[in-house]
Order: C-alpha cells, then structure tokens, then sequence
C-alpha cells in the first residue's frame, strides 16, 4: 500500500469488524466497514489503523486498548515533521444491545462530549484525535491519550 493519503470532506467512521452491526445507527454516506475499505474481517489492528489514517476516517470499536496502542504505534514510528496522527478513536462497551442503546442517536452522543468542561463536536474529535469512550451509564468521556502531532505547528 502507498503512502497515498486523501481526506474525507466530511466526518467519516469506520467500524471495526466487533461493532459492524451498527452500521445502520451512523449516517449512510458517513460511515464504512472493513469489507468496503476491502479489509478482512481477521486485518491486523495495525493495518486498519494505516488504512484509516490513508483514508482520513474516524476509527470506531470495542476493542478500545489493542486499538490505542497500534495508533500510539503507528504515530510514534512517523518522523520529525511527518505527520502521521489519526482522525479519533471511539470506544463502546461490549455487548450488541448496549452498543445499539448507547448509539441509538448519535447527535444525542455528540450533545454530550466534553472536553475540559467545553461541549465539543464529532468533527472536533477528529480534528484533535481525542479518545472518545462510549461509558455503560454516565456521559461519553473524552481524553486527549494520544501522541501529539510530529508537524511544526501541528496537523
């Protein structure tokens, strides 16, 4: 695979193979599976965290710790300068009924993310990277744990 990048215009998701069955909760046009990013459902956390950042999209699992480290991974092995930081992390809870209940509206989630006190947007989640943790009860918590940007200046 080359190291040819192209961002989305907008918020795009991608769900990994635990969570795929969501597909129907995320807008049509802003969301995509790792069958139509031509990944196997059995891909190497690694490789969909380098098809993710190719492609700009928005990484979302239950597999939340595994995922962190291939990103804190792959960002780390980038040079100075280079910019190889990913467009957010979204974690949910295991279990089918709980994840659909969480993700019932996903404007409702977004009404609900703060950072540091301040209501902040999918498309800030993005921009900045931020972990976004989906939590059983209680409101979404977002964390900025991963690397910060290797670019002077930023991304």
């Amino acid at each position: 695979m080359g190291d040819w990048r192209r961002q989305p215009k907008e918020l795009t998701f991608l769900l990994d193979e635990d969570v795929k069955a969501l597909k129907p909760f995320f807008p049509r046009k802003r969301v995509k599976t790792l069958a139509q990013m031509h990944l196997r459902s059995d891909t190497p956390d690694d490789a969909v965290v380098q098809r993710a950042w190719l492609r700009g999209l928005t990484i979302v699992t239950a597999n939340g710790n595994d995922f962190r480290k291939a990103i804190i991974d792959y960002q780390e092995r980038g040079r100075t300068g280079e910019c190889k930081c990913l467009f957010g992390l979204v974690i949910l809870p295991t279990g089918g009924e709980v994840q659909q209940r969480l993700l019932r509206g996903l404007r409702a989630v977004e009404a609900r993310l703060r950072f540091r006190g301040k209501a902040i947007t999918w498309k800030e989640v993005r921009k900045k990277n931020y972990e976004v943790r989906l939590l059983r009860e209680g409101a979404p918590r977002v964390i900025d744990s991963l690397p910060p940007c290797k670019q002077k200046g930023g991304h």
